[in-house]
């Protein structure tokens, strides 16, 4: 809970103030480098389902702090609920499928499995929060605001696994 709270902190003080300054309005609703859907991928990842029952209290915390004025409650609920949930509903997805994408031990990791499932997640995520926040907005926005989910949730995703991959490195290098 407390790293996709500090995930969206980080990303409405630094990254945000950015996008805004560059796209306008368009870029207060979906950034191109989300840093929190690294945080779901990763606790679904990592926990299983249950991660669900972090993400959500997180979310919704994070969701009224920042954005209680800027959608009614339901629909404030619906997105949060929405975005907590759909990296579980990708990696349950994908179970379904028979492409298990759980770590079954540390040794023996599918990365390119992982990263599938966060985009799947991504796209789970998109699809929901555009139509969740198409109000007011013309058809080439929605295309934008799309756009913009699928391509901050992957970037957001990448970005944190290749920190996290150097991080590891220079760990292992330091510690011999």
């Amino acid at each position: 809970m407390l790293l996709h709270v500090t995930a969206f902190i980080i990303q409405m003080s630094i990254i945000l103030p950015f996008e805004i300054a560059v796209a306008g309005h368009i870029g207060s609703l979906a950034s191109l480098l989300f840093l929190p859907h690294a945080v779901r991928v990763l606790s679904v990842w990592l926990l299983g389902p249950k991660a669900f029952f972090a993400l959500f209290p997180a979310s919704l915390f994070i969701s009224y702090f920042f954005f209680r004025h800027d959608y009614d409650p339901v629909t404030l609920l619906l997105i949060t609920l929405w975005g907590a949930a759909s990296a579980v509903i990708a990696f349950e997805f994908l179970r379904f499928m028979n492409l298990d994408v759980y770590p079954k031990n540390a040794a023996n990791i599918n990365w390119r499995s992982l990263v599938f499932a966060g985009c799947l997640a991504s796209f789970f995520n998109s699809v929901g929060g555009t139509y969740l926040k198409r109000e007011g907005l013309a058809p080439a926005e929605i295309f934008e605001l799309l756009s913009r989910y699928l391509i901050g949730d992957i970037g957001g995703l990448l970005f944190c696994l290749i920190v996290l991959m150097l991080i590891l490195r220079y760990h292992r290098l330091t510690r011999r």
